[in-house]
């Protein structure tokens, strides 16, 4: 059985919402990234814009298992003034094992989750799939379980599907 893990950052609490849902729903191990220092009030809310806009490494703890030893990486990322969150960012870019499979859910207010992943595929030369953009309303309302219950089953299904892509060695034994 391949072995999912959902890692999720959340400043306003609206990811980690989505994260304890659909790891309610699914089963997988979730895992968190935090902020070494709180991102609290006007100085808090000037740090997040003054690392969006310059690409100011962000100062983070990542709690979870070792990613060498997970095989399918959802990762849940709020979306900062149309970009891929600071913390999330530079963990992606510290941690995430090139040969992980990758899923993303991106939560914006209004706009950004196409340029997020963008930026995930830049950061770690891997295209996620499936990709799953929801509006924080929509999570706060409740309106988006349905759109992640179809995403969990995209998720399983594209497990089985990249075990099916292999070419059983009978069929080309000297490839083998």
């Amino acid at each position: 059985m391949e072995k999912k893990l959902i890692v999720y950052y959340s400043r306003t609490g609206t990811a980690r919402q989505v994260a304890e849902q659909m790891a309610a729903q699914s089963g997988w191990q979730l895992a968190e990234v935090t902020d070494e220092h709180p991102r609290a009030g006007f100085l808090g809310d000037a740090r997040c814009v003054i690392e969006t806009v310059f690409h100011a490494r962000a100062k983070y703890r990542y709690e979870g298992p070792p990613l060498d030893e997970i095989e399918h990486v959802v990762v849940i990322a709020p979306i900062w003034m149309g970009h891929l969150a600071s913390p999330m960012r530079d963990f992606l870019a510290d941690q995430l094992p090139g040969s992980t499979h990758l899923s993303v859910i991106c939560v914006m207010a209004a706009r950004g989750a196409f340029r997020a992943v963008e930026e995930i595929m830049r950061i770690t030369a891997t295209i996620p799939a499936p990709v799953l953009a929801l509006f924080q309303r929509d999570v706060l309302s409740g309106l988006s379980q349905e759109e992640m219950a179809g995403f969990i089953d995209q998720v399983k299904t594209a497990g089985r599907w990249e075990q099916s892509r292999q070419r059983p060695a009978w069929l080309s034994p000297t490839e083998a």
